[in-house]
């Protein structure tokens, strides 16, 4: 039997009641466009039977716009009439018109302002499979002027509204994608009036799955937004494979893999991000192509000149001397990781990874063991996450003072930040000064690597070297407030650790150096200091495990499972409190989970006011991932629960989301190229560096110089309308955003609870460090405007399954095995190829040749 006929057998033996007969004319799935559309683009898409999608791309003017609020353009005013709509020749009625508008591209570095103008039309009648639909424009929109688009309402074409994890998903996961999408003025699309959907094998165009599609509208929003959103679950489907997922009349979402090794993609990629952000080492081939010297080498100073003539302070308290500079000089203070998207390192973050490696490495199950993860250091029969630990915790004990105080923050000397460089060619830095909060949080972060089971049996000398420093900060934290008095010890800088003052640090050491020594002292202090049933120790009064409060409530819980005391010296009411803190979080973030459409941990106050902004779906995959290491008897029931609600986190920032974007770099159909990281910023690539965490809702767009409020201004409708503002799950943009920013702390988190899923799977015991790649066709010298083929090779690995993308000078980034490089400049050119398998093992390979 033929390959035609033997698809066209198995579709009409599972679907003999659906819409795809024809399925001898299965397509082969294109690739996306990465990166943003270009100007002038047009583009028609069927979102449903009966409404089109007409995206004219605009660009705005090359000018910034002038101080002081942005006026909005005008919103067009169609008439049906206006839009003539033929299907196979024959004219079909419009019945209404709809709009939206939203920047999709605005770079920080040089002004490319492209505006994202969307018209909906919805139809009298509804198109059948198939069919060639062509739309044009005979009314008075100059940017609409004589458009004519064409579309095939194919039933396996690319659906917008058809949205899935594009990464992938486990046999024994759950496995759900969602279907809705935005129509503008025109709301939300209806649910779909097929009420089933099929998964079809990308390679063989086999249909492997029905189902039936179920409401999942939002819940507890104030809006009435996403309400028509439905779910399709084929958890049941558990073939390895690629696949696409088809639902009638909408089209089908991008391809993904059910694969054994899928947790490890996650958990690889989040690894990889961290390794993008180490510093005082060199990033280096094999392990990434985003490479880098080594840099931030050269010792700190530490400044003599008084603290508010320091650049960059003018954030910080007038007062903020209150503990002055006792070294002289400067120090070593390289190593650790670069906090953010900047190369600067604040202590308090540090201090968070530190505590969330730690904490999984000692009570995730199987993550001690995880030594795979394809860093310079896997494969030396070490667990990748503790060594992870071990670099930032020397970098912490070093950050001391004379009087055992840490500073603050390591930050460059003469400018807010690097911003026009790479970091192996950075600014001279500096110490900003100490306060207590950043004191008392590193007394925590080392004094719990001094007493992890797993950090002292492989770094004895270290963890006795931890605690000594430990203790030293601890003592001029007592000094203090003996001095100052309890409340009066706290000095703010900048937001960094300011949302309870110094209390929750106080309490987070307290609660460590107890568990690392046994000492009544530091048992007296945290029973005074730590109440995990206090409505205080919440962010706004409902965050659980919030800030250094909740690395306390989370080291205490687990104290004796973990073999750092034994449970006979924990009290048991403080005991029971942290455990039922932990397991009330979890519930918290399972339900927001479940009354979010998407699948994603939104919580209910946050949504309740419409806000957004520093989301970060992997902080509660990490706090579900907590609460199921508990083994309460009642524990067996809420542990499926909690690892769904895991993944369903996973699954939104994979894609599984309204705008179908992946807000994990390098990896998904749709990516991000425009991330607030000074490295991207700066390199030759269009791409930003893989792994690194972008939040997942944004309250709007962010204000910066070349644009200053005119991204806002843009969208229609408003985000903060007052009647039917811009849905909040669908404001994205592929612009600088501070509000997607990450920190470490949530990079550590999210690999976390990655690596908790990996170690869960066959995936656990697989060898893996880095190989190398090579890329072949690679001519000596090339001619202008000359095609060069180019192919990526890897020994001993299948590159059938691999996703490989390329990038080169002057050349735009696309995925491929193959690469068609064309010179446009004389000099050298180069070409750069990172390919990642449906396990999360990647290789990278880099030329160079000339061109004249």
């Amino acid at each position: 039997m033929t390959f035609a006929l033997r698809v066209v057998a198995a579709l009409a033996a599972c679907l003999a009641t659906l819409p795809l007969a024809r399925a001898e004319t299965l397509p082969a799935f294109e690739p996306p466009r990465i990166g943003p559309p270009a100007n002038g683009s047009v583009a028609l898409q069927i979102i449903s039977p009966t409404v089109l999608e007409l995206a004219i791309i605009v660009g705005g003017s090359p000018k910034v716009p002038p101080d002081g609020p942005f006026p909005a353009p005008e919103v067009p005013r169609f008439k049906p009439a206006e839009f003539t709509v033929s299907v196979d020749g024959t004219t079909a009625a419009v019945r209404e018109v709809g709009f939206r508008r939203r920047a999709v591209y605005a770079p920080l570095k040089q002004r490319d302002l492209r505006v994202g103008n969307y018209v909906y039309l919805q139809l009298e009648s509804a198109l059948r499979d198939h069919q060639k639909v062509e739309v044009t424009y005979a009314g008075g929109v100059p940017w609409l002027a004589k458009v004519r688009a064409n579309a095939t309402s194919d039933p396996l074409r690319l659906g917008p509204a058809v949205h899935c994890n594009q990464i992938g998903y486990a046999p024994d996961w759950p496995k759900t994608a969602a279907v809705g999408y935005y129509l503008g003025d025109l709301h939300e699309l209806p649910a779909p009036a097929a009420k089933e959907f099929i998964v079809v094998n990308v390679r063989t165009g086999e249909v492997v799955h029905r189902g039936a599609l179920t409401p999942r509208p939002e819940r507890n929003s104030p809006q009435p937004w996403y309400r028509h959103v439905v779910e399709a679950d084929f958890s049941p489907l558990r073939t390895p494979g690629e696949y696409r997922l088809v639902v009638p009349g909408h089209g089908a979402s991008y391809p993904f893999f059910i694969d054994e090794g899928m947790a490890g993609t996650f958990a690889r990629t989040y690894a990889l991000g961290l390794y993008h952000q180490r510093c005082g080492a060199a990033n280096a081939l094999p392990f990434t192509r985003f490479t880098h010297d080594a840099c931030h080498t050269a010792p700190v100073e530490v400044p003599a000149r008084p603290v508010k003539t320091l650049k960059g302070f003018d954030e910080a308290d007038a007062n903020a001397d209150l503990f002055p500079y006792v070294r002289k000089g400067s120090f070593d203070a390289a190593g650790g990781h670069h906090d953010a998207g900047d190369y600067s390192k604040y202590t308090i973050n540090s201090a968070g990874l530190i505590h969330n490696l730690l904490f999984a490495v000692d009570n995730f199950q199987g993550v001690a063991e995880l030594d795979n993860l394809g860093l310079p250091e896997s494969g030396d029969g070490v667990s990748d996450l503790l060594q992870i630990a071990k670099w930032e915790s020397d970098f912490l004990a070093k950050l001391h003072d004379d009087d055992g105080a840490f500073y603050f923050l390591v930050y460059p000397r003469d400018r807010r930040y690097e911003d026009d460089v790479l970091p192996d060619h950075g600014d001279p830095q500096i110490v900003w000064p100490k306060n207590t909060a950043a004191t008392a949080a590193a007394v925590a972060a080392l004094a719990q690597a001094a007493s992890s089971p797993k950090f002292r049996e492989r770094y004895p000398e270290a963890a006795k070297q931890y605690l000594q420093v430990a203790r030293r900060g601890w003592d001029f934290l007592v000094a203090a407030e003996q001095k100052l008095g309890r409340g009066h010890t706290y000095k703010k800088f900048t937001h960094y650790g300011d949302l309870f003052q110094d209390a929750d640090e106080f309490a987070w050491a307290a609660c460590e150096l107890y568990l690392a020594t046994g000492d009544a002292r530091y048992e007296r202090e945290l029973r005074t200091r730590l109440n995990p049933r206090d409505p205080n120790t919440r962010r706004w009064g409902w965050r659980r495990l919030s800030e250094a409060y909740g690395n306390a409530i989370r080291s205490y819980a687990f104290a004796a499972r973990s073999g750092r005391v034994e449970k006979n010296k924990l009290d048991p009411q403080l005991l029971r409190g942290c455990e039922d803190e932990v397991i009330a979080c979890a519930e918290d973030w399972w339900k927001a989970a479940r009354a979010c459409a998407y699948g994603t941990s939104y919580p209910e106050p946050t949504k309740r006011v419409l806000g957004g902004g520093w989301y970060f779906a992997g902080d509660q995959a990490f706090d579900l991932a907590v609460a199921a290491q508990l083994d309460y008897p009642a524990m067996a029931d809420r542990r499926p629960a909690f690892r769904e609600a895991v993944v369903s986190n996973f699954n939104y920032d994979a894609g599984c989301n309204p705008v179908n974007v992946c807000y994990i770099t390098g990896l998904g159909w749709k990516r991000p190229v425009e991330i607030v990281h000074q490295y991207s910023q700066n390199d030759r690539r269009m791409m930003p560096l893989s792994g690194i965490p972008l939040g997942g809702i944004q309250e709007g767009f962010s204000w910066f110089g070349l644009y200053k409020s005119e991204l806002g201004a843009q969208t229609y409708p408003q985000d903060g309308a007052k009647t039917g503002p811009y849905p909040i799950l669908d404001r994205w943009g592929d612009s600088f955003n501070l509000q997607t920013e990450f920190v470490v702390t949530n990079s550590a988190r999210a690999l976390a609870a990655a690596a908790w899923l990996m170690a869960q799977s066959p995936l656990r015991t697989q060898p893996w460090k880095s190989q190398s790649a090579e890329i072949s066709g690679v001519p000596a010298s090339a001619r202008l405007n000359e095609h060069v083929a180019l192919r990526l090779n890897v020994a001993g690995l299948d590159l059938n399954e691999a996703r490989v993308v390329w990038e080169g000078r002057d050349n735009p980034a696309v995925f491929g095995r193959d690469f068609a490089f064309t010179p446009r400049h004389a000099g050298e050119q180069w070409v750069e190829a990172e390919a990642q398998w449906p396990d999360g093992r990647r290789v990278f390979a880099v030329a160079t040749f000339g061109a004249k």
